[in-house]
């Protein structure tokens, strides 16, 4: 459960989270550790026991923080809730552009380290579907971040990785 813990506190360090949240998040994540079953069964997932039961932790803990992940299907969808999570103050979606995924993610990524350069864009976990899952986090943190993510078995790219998938 340390490790959790810490791969909890460092995934949600950049945002104002109250103590009682980042709790009850790690007391569900204990529960699932306690009951797989029961978790998933209580959060419409047993199917995972089926399709990927090795990932069955990568979806607890995605499902936990699932508020702090931006999930999309499309880019444009994606660069939405990235703009509403830093109040308007994001370059807008360069339409004109006709990007695909690896191109906006590079171009999202420069935009971020030429405006908010302690942050830094990962993909975090499996949506067991087409959408795509990332997260801004804190730089410094990511090498831990993926340490932590590969001995727990969950799946982390930094934005370079995921360029290269």
């Amino acid at each position: 459960m340390d490790k959790i813990k810490e791969l909890i506190h460092l995934l949600l360090a950049d945002f104002e989270l109250e103590e009682e949240e980042e709790q009850e998040m790690l007391i569900n994540l204990g529960s699932f550790l306690n009951d797989q079953k029961a978790y998933l069964v209580e959060n419409d997932a047993e199917w995972i026991l089926d399709v990927a039961s090795e990932s069955t932790l990568q979806f607890a803990i995605a499902n936990e923080i699932n508020e702090f992940i931006i999930t999309g299907d499309k880019i444009d969808e994606i660069h939405e809730v990235i703009v509403e999570e830093f109040e308007g103050d994001f370059a807008e979606f360069p339409y004109e552009k006709k990007f695909n995924a690896a191109e906006y993610i590079e171009w999202v990524s420069k935009e971020l380290s030429e405006n908010y350069p302690d942050l830094e864009l990962i993909e975090f976990g499996d949506s067991f579907g087409d959408n795509i899952q990332l997260m801004f986090v804190l730089g410094k943190d990511v090498n831990r971040i993926k340490e932590l993510c590969e001995e727990l078995n969950i799946r982390c790219n930094r934005a370079d990785e995921i360029l290269k998938l």
